[in-house]
């Protein structure tokens, strides 16, 4: 039972929230159904994973089933941290990778798979060492975002190492960090503890996901926390301009009433919406182009029963959120390396928010400081409950962000509006009205 010569020297990962390491330095590394694992634990994997896992039997080593087991990943760049991204559910700056020889896989209650576990059928579990020469090392050794063997190539990537039960942190020979502030943060929390070596991740084995478009070493997506800065930095730009008694120079609209008639009558009245016209797709979803689906989840809003029922003042805020959600797939410059056409950009909602505000003070003559608030809410949110209903999202960021029942039912409102247009089925109304009743219950 040794290590094939060709694997020696490799790395296994485990990844996991900053808010973890107090628990992570009291009991170290710990499987789910430990008596110690700490019931405070911030999982970032979704639920639906995490129950086919608690239930999948290991048919090798000591037994038990996954959760009896601490996970580790055989390649550094997981296609499951990108999933974990795009439900919105984490700040990428705030994920820890912990690296460990390969030697772990000694451990005589270590045990490894030719896949993820995370799907209804198993993969294979293997004891003996030498047997690492059945995984995909291709596969697992990627670097690259996608997965051209599709489900079960991205699968294969994600082969993993389980050790039973505990893994010390002393057994780990360095912790990975996104920057300079998040390796002081740890600096901070682990104090005068024993810990390893704080790094920042290499050209070869690399861990986080960047912004390619904007080639800034930005995150490929923005989390929670990122999202909630840019908004209440817009709602600051737009509260000083209004404090200030400046006016705008050349406004076009007298009040937001006025601005909603103007996009009703020509949804190109901004230069912001102009950008989006004839502005095509690459998301097979949108079937039209930006503005004409722009349209329709204004037309869609208006027919819905939750349009109606809000107050005369909300159906005019939330109209306009409905004409401007979109304002961050622009502007049209932004693609001109790719044809024309928009790629998808999942940062397209908060990337809305200086552009709003800009509409909101330069655009608008005279408006209440609470509107602009709500409009920039609701483009900022727009996807918020759908991504709940349907991407694993958090619910507790729906409390996190509407501050009474008005926002709740227009945030629900335009959510409905925007998911229905696209694919009617996506919005399951009994499991978004008994969402609607425990998010009002908590406000």
């Amino acid at each position: 039972m040794k290590i094939p010569d060709c694997h020696v020297g490799r790395h296994v990962y485990h990844f996991s929230h900053i808010d973890n390491l107090p628990g992570i330095l009291k009991y170290g590394f710990l499987a789910t159904n430990n008596p110690n694992f700490p019931s405070g634990h911030r999982s970032i994997a979704a639920a639906s994973i995490q129950e086919r896992r608690a239930q999948m039997a290991v048919t090798c080593g000591p037994g038990g089933n996954v959760h009896d087991y601490v996970p580790l990943y055989f390649g550094s760049c997981s296609p499951m941290l990108l999933r974990v991204l795009h439900t919105k559910n984490v700040d990428q700056c705030e994920i820890l990778y912990f690296e460990f020889p390969i030697s772990l896989v000694l451990r005589k209650d270590a045990i490894f798979t030719d896949a993820a576990a995370n799907a209804d059928k198993p993969p294979a579990f293997y004891s003996d060492p030498g047997e690492l020469e059945k995984l995909d090392w291709t596969a697992i050794d990627s670097l690259k975002w996608g997965n051209p063997g599709g489900v079960e190539y991205k699968r294969r990537r994600m082969a993993e190492l389980l050790i039973h039960r505990i893994v010390p942190i002393s057994a780990a020979s360095r912790c990975v960090v996104w920057n300079k502030s998040m390796k002081l943060r740890v600096e901070q929390i682990v104090g005068d503890s024993p810990f390893v070596p704080i790094d920042f991740e290499s050209a070869e084995r690399r861990h986080y996901y960047t912004n390619l478009e904007l080639k800034d070493n930005s995150t490929l997506v923005k989390g929670p926390k990122q999202i909630a800065g840019e908004y209440r930095e817009a709602c600051q730009y737009v509260q000083e301009f209004i404090s200030s008694d400046e006016v705008a120079a050349n406004p076009g609209f007298a009040n937001i009433k006025e601005l909603l008639k103007g996009l009703r009558n020509d949804f190109g009245c901004l230069p912001h919406t102009q950008e989006l016209v004839g502005l095509k797709s690459e998301n097979g979803i949108h079937k039209h182009s930006v503005d004409k689906h722009t349209k329709d989840v204004a037309r869609v809003l208006l027919e819905l029963p939750e349009y109606e029922l809000l107050p005369d003042r909300s159906k005019v805020i939330v109209e306009i959120a409905a004409y401007l959600h979109d304002i961050g797939k622009g502007p049209r410059a932004r693609w001109a390396s790719n044809g024309g056409v928009q790629k998808i950009d999942p940062n397209h909602p908060v990337g809305a928010m200086p552009m709003v505000a800009e509409i909101m003070t330069e655009h608008v003559e005279s408006v209440r400081l609470e509107d602009a608030k709500s409009i920039l809410k609701l483009v900022c949110y727009h996807d918020l409950v759908g991504d709940v209903l349907g991407r694993d999202r958090d619910e507790r960021q729906i409390v996190d962000v509407v501050d009474n029942r008005g926002e709740l039912d227009m945030l629900f409102a335009i959510g409905k509006a925007d998911a229905t247009s696209l694919v009617e089925k996506w919005w399951n109304q009994s499991e978004a009205s008994a969402l609607y009743v425990r998010s009002l219950a908590q406000i």
